[in-house]
C-alpha cells in the first residue's frame, strides 16, 4: 500500500514537472498576441513614415506619412493601455506573436519590418514607399481581422475596427496613386511559398 502511494506521488511529481516544462499546454491569448505583435508592426510603419517625411517628393506621400506617424503613434499608446487593463502587466512587444493569430510572417507583413532601411535613398522614393507600405498595411489589417474573431473586449474591437478602416482606405489611396504616377499596381503580400519581392 505504501509503495503504491510512493509510486503515485512520484507519478504526480513527474507530471507536474512535465506540465511546467511544457508551459501547461496553454495556448497564447490571441488578444495579447495581437497587441504584442502590432506594437512593433506599428513602430516599423512609423519609422518608414519618418523617412518619407524628409525624402518624399509628392504632397500625397508627405501627407500620408504625417498621418501614419500621428495615428499609429497614438494607437501604440492605446495598445499599451489595453494590455495593462486586460493582462495587468506592461506590454512586451513580440515580433513572433502573430503566429498565435494563425498568421505566417508573410501574412502579417512581418517581412516588411525593416522597411525604413529598405526605402531610404531609393529612387523614385515615393514609389518605393508605397510598394513597401501597401503589403505592410495589408498585414496589419489581417492581424486586426484575426483578433476581431477572438475578442469581445469593446475597446480592443474599436481599435481593430479602426485599424482596418483606416489602413484599407490608405491601401486604396496608395494603389490609385501608384497607378496614376507610375503606371502599375502596388506590390501586395506574396502568396506563401513565393519569392519575397
Amino acid at each position: 500500500m505504501r509503495s503504491s502511494k510512493v509510486f503515485m506521488a512520484l507519478g504526480a511529481l513527474v507530471l507536474a514537472v512535465f506540465v511546467v516544462a511544457c508551459g501547461g499546454g496553454e495556448e497564447a491569448d490571441p488578444q495579447q498576441a495581437f497587441l504584442q505583435s502590432m506594437v512593433p508592426h506599428h513602430r516599423s510603419a512609423v519609422d518608414m513614415a519618418k523617412v518619407a517625411e524628409t525624402e518624399a517628393r509628392t504632397e500625397f506621400v508627405k501627407n500620408l506619412a504625417s498621418d501614419i506617424t500621428r495615428t499609429q503613434t497614438e494607437e501604440i499608446g492605446e495598445m499599451g493601455q489595453i494590455h495593462e487593463r486586460l493582462f495587468n502587466a506592461p506590454l512586451k512587444p513580440d515580433m513572433g506573436a502573430h503566429m498565435a493569430l494563425g498568421l505566417s510572417a508573410q501574412e502579417a507583413g512581418m517581412n516588411h519590418m525593416d522597411g525604413a532601411n529598405t526605402i531610404r535613398g531609393e529612387k523614385p522614393f515615393d514609389r518605393a514607399f508605397v510598394d513597401e507600405m501597401v503589403p505592410h498595411h495589408e498585414g496589419a489589417t489581417r492581424m486586426a481581422e484575426a483578433v476581431l474573431a477572438e475578442t469581445d473586449d469593446r475597446r480592443l474591437r474599436n481599435l481593430g475596427e479602426g485599424i482596418i478602416a483606416a489602413q484599407k482606405k490608405e491601401i486604396a489611396e496608395m494603389k490609385r496613386f501608384r497607378e496614376r504616377e507610375y503606371g502599375g499596381a502596388a506590390a501586395a503580400v506574396p502568396a506563401e511559398g513565393s519569392a519575397d519581392g
